[in-house]
């Protein structure tokens, strides 16, 4: 009698465990299922900044609202020291895709900076040159270029296009809303091509000029719009010949005195 009790009761301790882990089970399932710890960012972190271990956080989440490419705890030293592509709010959860270096996050934000029925071409650029480092996005330039004529024997340079926009100095987008320039106020910023926006013909003239010989910018003033008509070629005899030099001479003279204030 004494054994059939401790079968029973056996019995009914095994009936309220199995279902004990039901319930718990059940309960698991409708909340989503057992909690994973996942990385959040404890503060904001801008738009190209890199994250430290200061600005990382846990947060235990259900496992069926786990984004699939969410970083886990223990991940960290993975992504500690790396730049981030775009601007992550406190508290969200960071994800592999975040960290997809900015080539991703830069090229769809260039793209947003080409206007409809523009073309984005990227021009080199002398590295020494490059208006001493100072040229920006949102400037405007004319476009000239240095090319042989007569199967080489005299060379010439043209003004190929004028009052062309830029939209990138190297890697560096400005022209893009909330999007500031790197580095301190005032830096200079390196590059050896830039990015402008012209329309598809222009962009083919680009092309076709840039196999032919070196490209060259001007920039505008900032409120310089307007285009010069028949623009003059420049050749070897605007340099050697006296005349068309003291011409050059007369004419930059005259215009000194004219931007001379009064």
């Amino acid at each position: 009698m004494k054994k059939k009790l401790v079968v029973a009761v056996g019995l009914a301790l095994i009936a309220v465990l199995s279902l004990w882990l039901y319930s718990r089970s059940l309960q698991e399932e409708t909340a989503g299922g057992q909690k994973v710890t996942v990385l959040v960012a404890g503060e904001d972190i801008a738009a190209g900044g890199r994250v430290t271990k200061a600005s990382l956080a846990l947060r235990d989440v259900p496992e069926a609202y786990v984004h699939p490419a969410a970083i886990r705890k223990g991940e960290e030293n993975q992504i500690i020291g790396r730049p981030v592509a775009n601007k992550i709010s406190q508290g969200q959860p960071l994800l592999w895709s975040d960290f997809e270096l900015q080539r991703t996050a830069a090229s769809r934000r260039l793209s947003a900076a080409v206007q409809k029925g523009q073309r984005a071409i990227t021009i080199p650029v002398d590295v020494s040159g490059s208006l001493a480092g100072m040229l920006r996005p949102g400037d405007h330039v004319d476009v000239i270029g240095t090319f042989a004529k007569n199967q080489g024997a005299d060379w010439s340079t043209v003004t190929l296009l004028q009052n062309v926009l830029v939209i990138a100095t190297g890697d560096q987008r400005g022209a893009v809303e909330n999007e500031e320039p790197a580095g301190p106020p005032g830096s200079q910023h390196t590059f050896s091509n830039i990015t402008v926006s012209v329309d598809l013909e222009e962009a083919e003239l680009l092309v076709f000029s840039m196999q032919r010989g070196p490209i060259n910018v001007a920039l505008r003033a900032q409120d310089d719009i307007e285009t010069v008509d028949d623009v003059p070629e420049k050749n070897f005899s605007d340099i050697f010949e006296v005349q068309k030099r003291a011409a050059f001479q007369r004419r930059h003279a005259a215009k000194i005195e004219v931007l001379k204030p009064q």
